[in-house]
């Protein structure tokens, strides 16, 4: 085959006058072509089109070109062979002549560039294209090349519609954006990955260790055991943790040591009166266990209170003295703890759900109901209970008997445990008994003022038998209250 027709097979003319098609842009052809025979690049197809087009195929000449062994003038300092689509580079170090495919020529001055991103140093393009670094010294300088340069040869300007290398030049860009994100984020999960390993290692390991000895197995106390089946139902409702009374303003002394006193003796107290060891302990708490529940030192709703301490105090002391009474009740017997948000602490009540979830969620003694409902049920043999604050619904029978429709004909003893008003009632109402817990917490300007100081202080237990329902109702008073 002579050179003529090497040319047009090596070269792609015979195929791109078979596949051409004129309705496509020229890249939309290179693609296409590509896609045919990958021996050549998208860009070397696209570098043919055009030469084609300008009858390249035609002008091939029937021998191959001879090269002059040295370029003498910086103009003339290397050769492109148009229909071989090779560069031919005369490099004084190498004393020679050297041939570069057009290809390869073009990819190393696009990484040459700055314009379609950061540029890559010599070392990098003499390692990716593996060249010796003098070498590439010397070519980049024969052909002119500077950082600040397009990334396209003179050539391909030539040979190439302006509008198209705009268009390349704007989608090189775009990939280039892509590869910078790609890298940057996987930057930042490698730095994410460091840090939480240094975390992990010097500060959750502690952590954890802290949290496992909190959730050890705690102590029994010395109790009768014997064959009776009941429950003990202890909430300290309306707690007000962090509420402030002067006593010489309100009649008592109300603040966190009083508060802290009041519930672990009552707590003790009640337990010493047990008959026997129950089988579990329903505390039924965060109804208004803290005072505030914002920083601005109000309820819920945005009524000012008089604290004791600061809001961020009121919420870390409350959630760690919440852990230290159900540790006590741990003696007892298991406990499952649920809750009923308050109108004085709607959100602080779930941040205590939540952080007891936390340190009580491998311990097999205390279960944690973790709920937003500011009503819950709990079954306990032929019992159905519900517990709610009591500053919202009323109609709580219909309310059980509708919402809890199967367990309510399954059980014959219904219950509702409510607190918000301060004192003790029971009413029995509608096939429900309706508890109404007192309060341990003292007293404020405003109960003062108000007039609601009659009220007895106190906690309350109660025991429901698992088949008869409730048979006993404990009352520890808090001693010495004006």
């Amino acid at each position: 085959m002579d050179w003529f027709m090497r040319a047009k097979a090596e070269y792609g003319y015979d195929t791109i006058s078979q596949y051409f098609d004129k309705s496509l842009s020229v890249l939309a052809n290179a693609r296409n072509l590509y896609a045919i025979d990958d021996t050549k690049s998208v860009k070397g197809w696209e570098m043919s089109i055009y030469r084609w087009k300008k009858g390249a195929h035609k002008k091939a000449q029937t021998k191959e070109p001879k090269i002059e062994s040295k370029l003498d003038s910086v103009n003339a300092s290397y050769h492109f062979d148009v229909v071989n689509d090779i560069y031919y580079t005369y490099l004084s170090i190498a004393d020679q002549m050297v041939s570069v495919a057009g290809d390869k020529h073009r990819s190393m001055k696009e990484a040459y560039s700055n314009m379609v991103g950061k540029p890559a140093s010599m070392n990098e393009i003499c390692r990716d294209f593996g060249i010796p670094r003098a070498w590439f010294d010397e070519y980049r300088r024969r052909h002119g090349w500077t950082h600040d340069m397009s990334p396209y040869t003179d050539e391909e300007i030539a040979t190439t519609d302006v509008e198209q290398l705009v268009q390349d030049l704007v989608l090189r860009n775009k990939h280039s954006l892509h590869k910078k994100y790609e890298r940057r984020k996987w930057k930042n999960i490698e730095e994410s990955a460091e840090r939480y390993d240094m975390f992990n290692t010097y500060v959750l390991n502690e952590f954890k260790q802290l949290v496992g000895e909190a959730k050890s197995n705690v102590p029994k106390l010395n109790m009768i055991e014997d064959e009776s089946e009941y429950s003990l139902v202890i909430s300290p409702t309306d707690f007000h943790w962090g509420k402030y009374g002067w006593v010489d303003e309100v009649g008592e002394t109300y603040h966190f040591d009083e508060a802290r006193k009041r519930l672990m003796e009552k707590t003790e107290e009640l337990i010493c009166r047990l008959p026997s060891r129950p089988e579990q302990i329903i505390l039924a708490t965060g109804s208004d266990w803290f005072h505030v529940d914002t920083d601005a030192g109000t309820t819920t709703k945005g009524t000012p209170q008089d604290m004791c301490g600061s809001p961020a105090e009121i919420l870390m002391t409350g959630c760690k003295l919440a852990r230290e009474h159900i540790d006590l009740l741990r003696q007892v017997a298991p406990v499952k703890v649920v809750f009923m948000p308050g109108n004085h602490d709607r959100m602080s009540a779930i941040a205590l759900m939540m952080y007891l979830s936390a340190v009580y969620e491998e311990t097999e003694d205390c279960e944690v109901v973790v709920s937003p409902s500011t009503r819950q049920y709990v079954h306990y043999g032929n019992n159905l209970l519900g517990f709610i604050h009591g500053d919202g619904a009323k109609n709580l029978e219909e309310l059980m008997s509708c919402e809890q429709r199967e367990l309510w004909g399954k059980c014959e003893h219904h219950a509702w445990f409510h607190g918000h008003l301060h004192h003790r009632k029971v009413l029995e109402s509608k096939g429900c008994l309706i508890i109404q817990l007192p309060s341990l917490a003292g007293h404020d300007r405003y109960h003062a003022r108000q007039g609601y100081t009659t009220s007895k202080a106190g906690l309350a237990a109660h025991l429901i038998d698992k088949q008869k329902g409730l048979i006993a109702t404990y009352f520890a008073p808090v001693e010495g209250q004006h």
